[in-house]
């Protein structure tokens, strides 16, 4: 089976590393994997997975506009709407898998929708997959929003994969309309991987943080510098990994806040972060889809600060908050987040509610193989 995998992040990275996830998952078939945003450096990608790189186009910190590492915008649009279509008409998929479209990348319908005519009117025999995750953002005319999708979804698309515990959150409650959409949907779970603790190496306790990829969540950072001044153990550590896309302006802050304490380091961002919150005792970050899951996944205490500009991270750092699989940060006064960490670090732990499903990338690579046997 051939997949060919469209995969297009424009602020932080929790959208290619979910994909990523699910492809690698697909190991018995080859991968195309299409990436639109600006390259993850370092990245290497499973062996039966080949990478694809459209020109980058990312959106500015406040979801406006679209912005280009480099050239001219509407002359990337075309250059990426050509490649896209020559891709495709090389690789000649079993099955399509769109990250988010159409529920989200809008803005990128002008090079997804001119490639699902051709799939439709050529009576094409590649199956288009839908592959979202758990909490849509909020729009401003939800009626109309909700209609397109609807009605693409109808149009073009042979299956929706929800990404989600459908225990924890379900699709309808940030979307009105899921019994209009006529084909089949499947809820995975979240994509995770449960990993065990790593033996302790050190005394004292590790704070482990991040803000993902870096481009917002330096007030998290610099706060969490300023509450462990409060907090005067010289035992304790806080290793802060930054993220890949974090503005130079952004890393001086953050470094100018951190010289002096030798408690604190800096660090580059990892590939591999779950592995580090193997070996913490406390993790602080955002409450994106795929740090959460590397919190379900290694059980570490946690604090959690959502990005604040839609309903997103916060509908999901609640809901994980009320099973007791982790807290959620109120303020970033220095004197507050000290004490939330404090009272996580030295308070009892009660087990959590329930443990959510993490098997969301296996179970997306049957629920696709099974797609394409049964066509």
């Amino acid at each position: 089976m051939r997949v060919m995998f469209y995969c297009q992040h424009v602020l932080g990275i929790g959208h290619f590393f979910r994909s990523m996830e699910i492809a690698r998952a697909l190991h018995r078939h080859e991968v195309l994997f299409v990436e639109g945003g600006e390259p993850l450096p370092g990245f290497e990608a499973p062996p039966h997975v080949t990478r694809a790189f459209l020109p980058p186009l990312m959106m500015d910190a406040d979801f406006q506009h679209l912005e280009a590492v480099a050239g001219d915008v509407e002359a990337i649009r075309n250059e990426r709407r050509q490649q896209l279509m020559a891709l495709f008409q090389r690789f000649q998929p079993d099955v399509l898998v769109i990250e988010l479209f159409p529920f989200g990348r809008k803005r990128f319908g002008y090079e997804i929708l001119p490639l699902l005519d051709v799939i439709q009117q050529q009576v094409l025999p590649t199956r288009v997959v839908c592959s979202l995750r758990d909490i849509l953002v909020e729009k401003q005319d939800v009626a109309a929003y909700e209609q397109r999708v609807v009605t693409t979804l109808n149009r073009f698309f042979h299956l929706l994969l929800l990404h989600a515990d459908p225990r924890v959150v379900s699709l309808d409650e940030t979307f009105t309309r899921l019994d209009d959409i006529r084909i089949p949907v499947e809820y995975t779970g979240f994509v995770g991987k449960p990993l065990e603790r790593a033996a302790r190496l050190h005394c004292g306790k590790v704070i482990v943080a991040s803000s993902g990829g870096g481009k917002v969540g330096v007030d998290l950072l610099t706060a969490t510098v300023r509450a462990l001044r409060c907090l005067p153990d010289p035992a304790w550590r806080l290793r802060i990994f930054i993220g890949p896309f974090m503005e130079d302006q952004d890393r001086k802050v953050l470094a100018d806040w951190a010289r002096g304490d030798v408690r604190v380091a800096l660090l580059p961002f990892s590939l591999d972060y779950a592995k580090e919150l193997t070996a913490a005792d406390l993790s602080i970050s955002m409450a994106g889809y795929n740090t959460c899951m590397d919190i379900l996944s290694t059980g570490v205490r946690s604090l959690v600060y959502p990005f604040r500009q839609n309903r997103e991270q916060s509908l999901r750092a609640n809901r994980l908050q009320s099973l007791g699989l982790l807290k959620v940060i109120v303020d970033l006064a220095d004197s507050s987040l000290a004490e939330a960490i404090r009272a996580t670090l030295q308070g009892p732990t009660a087990p959590p509610v329930l443990a959510p499903d993490l098997d969301g990338a296996a179970k997306s690579a049957l629920v696709v193989e099974s797609l394409v046997k049964s066509h």
